[in-house]
């Protein structure tokens, strides 16, 4: 909280210093009480596999609550809970937001929103392994916890070099951004704030109209190749260095993920050209492309209302809410490895059922997919879809809006896009739940950021009792 409290400074926003500098000293002092506890010899070496999931979980949760407090202090958001929900929203990188006046608040909130997007959307455990390399090998387990992807592969022989590799990647794809945007026309602020909320794929803004405020296709297509870049597997990135650009080019994930990309935006420029009162080409190619981009890699942003497109535009716009990108990105929802994963699989199954005798694996980029693998990821959709239905119900307990509004926004909470569809579209926002909606809201997006059984499993009764069959 230094940089937002250093921009407080700057804008002469006292109220904020304030509420800044009471919150430093309430972590500084919860930290020097946890290290008094912990002891100074702990170490992560002496944890079980399962404590992963309670560090992790808790992690992020307390990282929410603390997150929250200078809004609370200065008064841009007086109700806790609200509070809360923007705070989770921006460690998971949702977007989802129950301010109905972003330009009302100080800057150094804004910063502030931006800047946790940014930290979630690496990882908070993948920040502290990359900082503080003397944790242990089995700092790899904390941070697999918390991971956004199948699988988390060590890129060297040592975890804690892998995390700061990434995280070198992540900051020199971050200042690239910003240059970039200083050169559209944005102030150092805006091209800060910006793209701290693209590369995390968060989609925070800090106007009312998002990126459409601009008006600039310079910006808009800016904003769109890194939301692209951000939505790929960041391992792809170490192969083009170390290895040959062919390998990361013919990996199967990243060439379903770019597919998805150019079909979703042809058929919908299409659809835009003859049913929704389009009429300049370029202007509906890049409004296409924006929104495609923005929904696939969950960042969030909106150049226009696709809340009045076609019900086939909205359509195929619900379904990359549903697919995310790749794996070991910034990105949420399923992931596209998952989707073709199971689509192998059945595809697999419909030419066993034809020809008895045929020895047929699931494979990806020429390596077979165990049977163990493969299940975790069938069990990862139907917990997918089982937490997204029972969600809604939840959710709809204490809601007064329409179906498709509390579907749209669980789906939007537990992916981490942001925007949904009817009353959560791109120009609404969050503001009208309960207190109630609100809260059950904030945690399906950690939930969802954490693939879902980080949390989860710890509703079971096994995980409390690990000696229980």
């Amino acid at each position: 909280m230094m940089l937002p409290l250093f921009v407080a400074i700057i804008y002469k926003e006292y109220d904020s210093v304030v509420a800044f500098t009471i919150t430093c000293a309430i972590t500084f002092g919860l930290g020097i009480i946890t290290t008094s506890i912990l002891g100074k010899n702990a170490s992560t070496e002496a944890l079980h596999y399962t404590d992963s999931y309670f560090i992790v979980a808790s992690t992020w949760i307390m990282s929410s609550v603390l997150a929250a407090i200078p809004f609370v202090i200065q008064g841009s958001i007086p109700n806790v809970i609200d509070a809360f929900f923007e705070m989770c929203s921006g460690f998971s990188t949702t977007g989802a937001t129950i301010l109905t006046d972003v330009e009302a608040l100080p800057k150094s909130m804004l910063f502030w929103r931006s800047e946790t997007q940014w930290l979630g959307g690496m990882g908070i455990i993948v920040l502290m392994v990359a900082l503080v390399p003397n944790l242990g090998v089995k700092a790899q387990n904390v941070a697999s916890a918390e991971t956004p992807g199948p699988t988390v592969t060590k890129l060297t022989s040592r975890f804690s070099d892998t995390a700061r590799s990434l995280y070198i990647a992540y900051v020199i794809l971050t200042a690239i951004l910003i240059i970039l945007l200083l050169f559209g026309g944005m102030n150092l602020f805006e091209a800060v704030a910006h793209a701290f909320s693209t590369m995390a794929t968060g989609g925070f803004g800090i106007y009312n109209d998002s990126i459409a405020h601009f008006n600039s296709y310079y910006i808009t297509w800016v904003i769109t190749i890194f939301m692209i870049i951000a939505g790929t597997n960041f391992n792809l990135f170490f192969t083009m260095i170390f290895d040959k650009v062919k390998t990361a080019l013919a990996d199967e994930e990243l060439r379903l993920y770019i597919l998805i990309l150019v079909m979703s935006t042809t058929l919908i420029t299409v659809s835009l050209l003859l049913q929704g009162g389009y009429h300049s080409v370029f202007k509906t190619i890049t409004d296409a492309a924006f929104q495609v981009s923005t929904l696939i890699s969950t960042t969030g942003y909106a150049t226009t209302n696709f809340n009045i497109w076609p019900a086939f535009c909205k359509m195929i716009l619900l379904l990359v809410m549903f697919t995310g990108a790749m794996s070991s990105s910034t990105a949420g929802g399923i992931k596209i490895i998952r989707i073709l994963s199971i689509f192998k699989m059945f595809k697999r199954e419909v030419r066993v059922r034809l020809h008895d005798n045929i020895v047929d694996d699931v494979k990806y980029n020429g390596t077979k997919i165990s049977g163990e693998v493969m299940m975790y990821m069938l069990s990862f959709v139907i917990t997918f879809l089982m937490t997204l239905g029972i969600g809604t119900i939840i959710v709809s307990l204490r809601s007064d809006a329409d179906l498709i509004t509390d579907f749209t926004a669980v789906l939007s909470c537990i992916s981490n896009v942001g925007p949904g569809l009817a009353q959560v579209g791109p120009i609404e926002n969050f503001h009208f739940y309960s207190d109630f909606s609100t809260f059950v809201l904030a945690l399906i997006m950690i939930i969802g950021r954490l693939e879902l059984s980080t949390v989860l499993i710890m509703f079971s009764r096994h995980y409390w009792n690990r000696n229980r069959v």
